[in-house]
């Protein structure tokens, strides 16, 4: 077995990357701090969980809460393991190494930061190549599955980019999913919004007026100040 070697330090854990297709990044970290769940010792599924940061960050925010990680890249899921094993919170989360879709049971807080890219060249290497392309999972693909494991008065979150935002909202609507809470990101002011970060729960609600989430703002730093150093 490799040796825990974090490549990342957060201030309770940290992250060894180095076999993960995608190191880790922001979208990440602002997905982990942002996503709610409704029960503190809920059941929740990190899909795609890659090294394990979304899963780890959960299980420092809720204290009693299960968390099972599932991650079908063999080397990203070496690191998901390792990651686990060496955080304080060991006893509570599940890797799994396989396809997400094969999860039974019910989950009171679905997560996933999905592959982003649906068209132009694969990434050459075949680990990047599966964590960055929407081949194997993608958001539609995850609305789909969310909508019969989801727990009762159970949500899932995710984040994508804005391209992608009606196709989410149309696919969220045929699986019988509403957006119950949605921000917006920019990586700068500059830039402008980039990614959204989106909430689905199985009970229609009014639509909800998105926020902004600014890389580097109070608001983002109010957001992520437990977990960066």
């Amino acid at each position: 077995m490799q040796s825990f070697c974090p490549t990342f330090q957060f201030r309770l854990f940290g992250i060894d990357d180095r076999r993960c297709g995608l190191k880790t990044g922001t979208d990440g970290v602002l997905l982990g701090a942002w996503a709610c769940c409704v029960r503190s010792d809920g059941h929740m599924l990190d899909v795609g969980a890659g090294s394990g940061l979304i899963g780890l960050m959960l299980a420092q925010r809720y204290s009693e809460a299960k968390i099972t990680a599932v991650e079908i890249d063999a080397g990203s899921y070496a690191d998901l393991c390792l990651n686990a094993a060496a955080s304080p919170w060991s006893n509570r989360i599940t890797a799994v190494n396989g396809d997400f879709r094969t999860a039974t049971g019910k989950y009171d807080l679905i997560v996933c930061n999905p592959p982003f890219f649906t068209t132009g060249d694969r990434a050459p290497d075949s680990a990047r190549a599966l964590a960055r392309h929407a081949s194997d999972l993608s958001p539609l693909s995850l609305l789909r599955f969310a909508a019969g494991n989801m727990a009762e008065g159970g949500r899932t979150a995710m984040i994508a980019p804005v391209e992608l935002n009606d196709a989410i909202g149309l696919e969220a609507a045929v699986a019988g999913l509403y957006p119950s809470r949605v921000s917006d990101v920019a990586t700068s002011a500059r830039r402008g919004i980039t990614r959204r970060l989106w909430e689905f729960s199985a009970e229609p609600c009014g639509i909800p007026e998105p926020d902004i989430i600014t890389v580097g703002s109070e608001k983002f730093k109010n957001l992520t100040c437990d977990f960066y150093l």
